[in-house]
């Protein structure tokens, strides 16, 4: 039973004969005969008295009387399947690490405002080794992270950013008055950089290694939340971080120009490989929109 044969039942109910019916509806006679046949195998009992004259039985009758309700149900139906075809409904779950957040939550919300109106959304704050694990379990749906060498075979990276590691300081600041700074340079000055799973962090450790200077630091402090970094720096400490976090802070904050030049990020889409993704219309959306 579907849609069509509870409209046909209708009609012949309302233009009182099969044939009118017929004509109404822009069908052949054979055709409503059949799409009432299918409506009483469904539920059971005849609804109409075999006759010329179309006269409802009593179930008939009764039937009639939730026809709208049906036709309506059914349209619902049709609605819903609709929207789920074309990703309109449902919840999209999406991870960003810290350095990119503040920058892409206020596109992708404002997109999905226009886009998806119905769809919730779920975002996840974390860091890269974290976001990519929820992704590759199930847990989100894709994840704005940081390019890291240790990508399972089972997920795959569509860059979408590049960025940089800077050091910061606050102004009055006397490596400010140097020409030329090296590493070397930085490391005299207590440090305050991300923990080990940010990548920043990672980049500048592996440098230090490969320099042979890692045995140099001095005092380091260590903030899991590298946003709060550039507001919590104080008299002489160098902060580490990703240049998109240093852009967004104030203007009391400067940038040292450090000569060595290999502290390069890599941001992009991290998504799980999948035969077949009822979301992946709107994640290649989203993914668009943020590339740059």
């Amino acid at each position: 039973m579907n849609i069509n044969e509870l409209i046909t039942f209708k009609a012949v109910v309302e233009k009182k004969g099969f044939s009118t019916a017929a004509e109404f509806l822009g069908y052949s006679q054979s055709n409503v005969t059949k799409h009432i046949k299918k409506i009483e195998e469904t539920v059971g009992f005849p609804l109409f008295d075999r006759g010329w004259k179309s006269t409802l039985t009593k179930e008939g009758e009764l039937f009639y009387k939730e026809i709208d309700n049906l036709i309506d149900h059914w349209k619902s139906i049709r609605a819903i399947s609709e929207e789920i075809a074309a990703e309109q409904v449902g919840e999209i779950r999406i991870g960003i690490i810290e350095s990119l957040a503040k920058q892409l939550l206020p596109q992708i919300i404002s997109w999905l405002k226009t886009h998806r109106p119905k769809m919730n959304a779920f975002f996840e704050m974390g860091n890269t080794q974290r976001l990519t694990e929820l992704v590759q379990q199930n847990e989100l749906d894709v994840a704005f992270v940081g390019e890291t060498d240790s990508l399972s075979s089972e997920l795959e990276f569509k860059k979408i950013a590049e960025d940089e590691i800077v050091f910061i300081t606050l102004k009055h600041h006397e490596l400010l008055n140097k020409k030329t700074l090296l590493l070397e340079d930085i490391l005299k000055f207590p440090l305050l950089y991300g923990d080990k799973t940010c990548l920043s962090h990672q980049r500048f450790i592996a440098a230090l290694q490969k320099d042979k200077l890692f045995s140099e630091q001095k005092t380091h402090y260590i903030c899991s939340n590298q946003l709060l970094i550039p507001d919590i720096l104080t008299d002489n400490q160098i902060g580490i971080v990703p240049r998109s976090i240093a852009n967004n802070k104030a203007t009391n904050i400067i940038t040292l120009s450090i000569t060595k030049k290999d502290f390069q990020l890599v941001y992009g889409a991290v998504t799980k490989k999948k035969e077949y993704n009822y979301l992946k219309n709107t994640i290649d959306a989203i993914t668009e929109l943020v590339l740059h």
